[in-house]
């Protein structure tokens, strides 16, 4: 398991497996006893992102067991 900085992640772009650009982390959420990340909030780059649930905002609210490097962009599943 990789350790990653949260603040790290700000703003950083996202982009599915498949090589489509999702959008850019707006925020993440974590588990406040563990401490354990929860979800990556995203900011959609288009209005066609349809594999994540959203909020009421339309940011997309990716599962962080869907996250598989973080490098450049963050690539998620």
């Amino acid at each position: 398991m990789t350790t990653v900085l949260a603040s790290t992640l700000s703003n950083k772009p996202v982009m599915g497996s498949d090589g489509k650009e999702l959008g850019t982390v707006h925020n993440v959420t974590m588990n406040v006893e563990t401490g354990a990340l929860e979800y990556v909030l995203v900011t959609p780059k288009a209005d066609d992102v349809h594999r994540f649930e959203t909020d009421d905002d339309g940011t997309l609210l990716v599962p962080a067991d869907k996250v598989q490097n973080v490098d450049d962009y963050l690539m998620v599943e």
